[in-house]
């Protein structure tokens, strides 16, 4: 009976798009393999490996290629909980012509299970050729399967049968003094056994000792909403573009379980405070400030961050969010890196899983997302795209359950 459930909520998708019009029918011939990555800023990736013929597309959205990071000040057998190099992977898979089983949450970690699939993501692996120092002070061996260490995952409607799905993890552990540079490998293999994969390498900055020695800690900033030439440049990474999203049905099982990642460049050096480790907080290595939804406030991990909809969202606890009011404070994860382009600017990256629903008027039939970051001393950048509602209500019913 099991079976048959999930493969009827799996189903659902397919047939909606089998009764769409012409124009959405051309949209299924869309080529996964030839599609830019997700924005302007994932677009800067080089030396990918290739994806088998209509099989899932696997891409590292964080960190980028040649992005430097803290190594974090963990030892074996003395680890630390608050001082790992405090990054943050996300992976992005595009499906292709098989399913890929998930479990869209904003919880999918099960630190018991390392080293095994993540049964919540049964087909990602994610590897990095070095050895790691968990928090508690253990040896991570290099290319185990840290699958079960990612915290978040979510999805948004591609174009054609095929869905994206998003994992993302805030990184904890430190990597030893002799570790200069390693290498990330993230696979997905789908219901037919295709496997994507996408690789990384990332550089370790010696005279960083920690992630929150690349960011200046949080503080209470004032701007005045208005971007500035030489403000934060922020980018929507995530949900994918083209894409549409799940508005959802306004209960906690049926959510839209959006994914959304917000990154943002320190162009002016002003530094951008961020509690990336989430020290102080309910669950370390999360940045959730609940209790400023009452007001509506900053998330106060991440103060310099905006994050609206042009539409009333209900969180999964049932309150409701107005329109344009800020949503920062229910972000998950997040972390910083050195550029890429060795300019010394330090790059935030923040994400979310939406365990709520959309309210969408009569007669709407999209969501805009704005995303302003501001920096310490006041600039502001920010960004704005339009997604349109999927016709599949629940994000959950993008994927088939594992």
């Amino acid at each position: 009976m099991q079976e048959a459930d999930t493969n009827m909520r799996v189903s659902i998708k397919h047939l909606i798009l089998m009764t769409a019009t012409v124009a959405a029918a051309a949209c299924q011939d869309y080529d996964r393999t030839v599609t830019a990555p997700s924005g302007d800023y994932a677009a800067e990736q080089t030396q990918k490996a290739p994806a088998q013929p209509h099989g899932p597309v696997v891409r590292i959205t964080s960190p980028l290629n040649d992005d430097a990071i803290a190594g974090g000040v963990g030892k074996e057998n003395e680890g630390s909980l608050v001082g790992g190099s405090a990054f943050s992977i996300v992976i992005e898979t595009v499906t292709g012509d098989a399913d890929v089983r998930a479990n869209e949450s904003t919880n999918i970690r099960n630190t018991a299970l390392l080293g095994q699939a993540n049964p919540n993501f049964p087909g990602l692996s994610v590897l990095i050729d070095a050895d790691m120092i968990a928090p508690d002070g253990k040896i991570i061996p290099r290319n185990t399967n840290l699958a079960n260490l990612f915290n978040t995952l979510g999805t948004d409607d591609s174009p054609g049968k095929g869905v994206t799905i998003w994992a993302g993890w805030h990184v904890l552990e430190s990597f030893g003094d002799d570790v200069k540079n390693f290498t990330i490998t993230a696979s997905v293999r789908d219901a037919e056994g295709n496997v994507g994969t996408d690789v990384v390498k990332v550089k370790i900055d010696k005279q960083r000792t920690t992630g929150q020695a690349l960011t200046p800690a949080p503080t209470a900033i004032s701007g005045d909403g208005v971007d500035d030439y030489d403000g934060p440049e922020v980018t929507l990474v995530g949900p994918r573009d083209p894409s549409s999203i799940a508005a959802g049905t306004g209960t906690a099982t049926g959510a839209a379980f959006t994914f959304f990642q917000v990154s943002a460049l320190d162009r002016s050096g002003a530094g951008i405070g961020v509690n990336e480790n989430g020290e102080g907080t309910a669950t370390v290595g999360l940045i959730r400030d609940p209790s400023q939804f009452a007001n509506f406030g900053d998330n106060r991990n991440f103060p310099g961050l905006s994050f609206t909809f042009d539409v009333d969202f209900i969180r999964g606890n049932g309150a409701k969010v107005p329109a344009g009011k800020n949503l920062a404070p229910a972000f998950d994860i997040a972390g910083s890196v050195l550029d890429h382009r060795g300019n010394g600017h330090v790059t935030t990256t923040a994400s979310w899983v939406a365990g709520g629903s959309f309210v969408m008027p009569e007669g709407k039939t999209t969501v805009t997302v704005t995303a302003r970051v501001t920096d310490n001393a006041g600039r502001t950048g920010s960004t704005s795209r339009t997604f349109n509602v999927s016709p599949v209500a629940e994000g959950q019913l993008l994927t088939p359950q594992p």
